[in-house]
């Protein structure tokens, strides 16, 4: 996973402060530890789903704020299954589990 320490805190930290509960998970180009670059992946799947616009809206300031301006591509769990759903789950690497 090419993500540091401060990274992953930062990005759990978040997630509790703006969604609360729910899950969060890094998948994508940032799991293979050969690669170098590309954007941070994130899925979340929301304990609740009121205010997902304006929540991904404040996640994604937030985050930049703390780990600065990176390619993050924050990607909301559909209420009915989408192709990206499924790479995430089966792909990905859940950094916060919280319900």
């Amino acid at each position: 996973m090419r993500l540091n320490i401060k990274q992953r805190d930062a990005i759990v930290e978040t997630f509790i402060e703006v969604f609360g509960k729910g899950e969060i998970r890094l998948f994508g180009s940032r799991l293979d530890d050969n690669r170098k670059g590309g954007d941070i992946d994130l899925y979340v799947i929301p304990a609740s789903r009121n205010h997902l616009a304006e929540n991904r809206l404040i996640f994604l300031a937030r985050l930049k704020r703390r780990i600065g301006d990176q390619k993050i591509d924050l990607v909301i769990a559909g209420s009915e299954p989408r192709p990206i759903d499924l790479l995430a789950r089966q792909q990905g690497v859940i950094l916060c589990q919280r319900y």
